[in-house]
């Protein structure tokens, strides 16, 4: 029987169904303060929830479209195809990160989110 060796930036990479590069993974990992994790048991659901919100604001916040890219080795190649983010799926994952925000009262990054919508609201001289 096989028994899989855990890893974290594999992990982050499964979060979403968004392919990112290694790059990312490994800023998310150490942002979250989870890149020495070496179990599953040791990440909380907090965790698992902060690592997910910082790969979906980098879509978010990102370009909303990616070129291929291609990675040769002699005869190996590895091909990752392009992405775009349509309006749907933004919507589908600001309402996720809307989730987690709430969720453990982020405020400021709520107010971030909802102002990158473009939403319309009225100033009060407490403001």
């Amino acid at each position: 029987m096989a028994v899989l060796k855990f890893d974290i930036i594999e992990y982050l990479s499964g979060l979403t169904s968004f392919v990112f590069d290694k790059a990312i993974l490994n800023r998310v990992a150490f942002e979250c303060g989870v890149c020495n994790v070496e179990t599953y048991t040791d990440l909380t659901e907090e965790d698992r929830d902060r690592c997910k919100a910082a790969l979906l604001e980098t879509i978010v916040f990102g370009p909303h479209q990616t070129a291929s890219s291609t990675s040769k080795h002699g005869s190996y190649a590895l091909t990752v195809g392009a992405q775009t983010i349509t309006s749907q799926a933004l919507e589908s994952i600001k309402s996720e990160l809307r989730r987690i925000y709430i969720k453990y009262s982020n405020k400021d990054k709520l107010e971030t989110l909802n102002a990158s919508d473009g939403e319309i609201r009225w100033i009060s001289e407490t403001d």
